[in-house]
């Protein structure tokens, strides 16, 4: 074979027999090209979930005001000093919560489309957790990155290191993804600082998480810390 080939066809193989018969091609490899080894399918386009139509922020963010209200979650701060995960110093309101949900409505109708989940069952917890961020949230964090501690619930949807790695291994087991195992306690540190510092990476996250509680044969990981 040419120095400057991958691959080259050095005989055709006859299967079969009569009308069954069909023809392969024997080739070899110089090591040029290893080829591909994953493939990520794009967004499918005939999902269920279609793009937000932003004709409709204002009744549906007084929709979901109105539901938080009714379950003691009012649009700022919580109880005072008896809140017992401190909303109150949080400083993100319900509006603040839902404009962050749908900066990234792009990514979760992607992921709705791809993974066939209602985008909502994705985006819910991921408000949830943002509108109770709060100064608890802050130390935790600290921990990890200064080493007192080698995980806790971060990011947008507050998802632990090792929850990640669990739902995002039980996905690609099951072929709904493409990709390499992660270890825990080897993948840990990396997975943490993506859940930290990346949002879509934290989203997708979610994502899995959602679809990982949901499977009958898997116990359910509390992938988040606020309830």
């Amino acid at each position: 074979m040419p120095g400057d080939w991958a691959f080259d066809q050095i005989a055709t193989v006859t299967v079969g027999t009569g009308a069954g018969a069909i023809e392969i091609d024997k080739n070899i490899a110089s090591g040029r090209d290893v080829g591909q080894s994953s493939f990520d399918p794009g967004a499918d386009t005939a999902g269920l979930d279609v793009d937000f139509n932003a004709t409709y922020r204002a009744a549906m963010l007084q929709e979901v005001r109105s539901y938080l209200e009714s379950i003691g979650v009012p649009e700022t701060g919580g109880d005072g000093w008896t809140d017992t995960d401190w909303a109150t110093l949080g400083g993100i309101s319900n509006t603040n919560a839902f404009d962050l949900v749908l900066s990234a409505d792009w990514l979760f109708t992607s992921l709705a489309r791809q993974l066939r989940v209602r985008k909502a069952l994705i985006q819910a917890p991921v408000l949830w957790e943002l509108r109770k961020f709060n100064p608890l949230d802050v130390v935790a964090d600290t921990a990890v990155k200064t080493g007192v501690d080698d995980d806790c619930s971060t990011g947008w949807a507050q998802i632990f290191a090792w929850v990640a790695i669990d739902a995002r291994n039980h996905c690609v087991e099951q072929g709904i993804i493409n990709g390499s195992i992660l270890d825990d306690p080897r993948d840990k540190p990396s997975v943490w600082t993506q859940l930290n510092e990346d949002p879509i990476y934290n989203i997708k996250s979610a994502a899995y998480l959602t679809i990982f509680n949901a499977h009958p044969d898997q116990p359910a990981a509390a992938g988040a810390e606020h309830e």
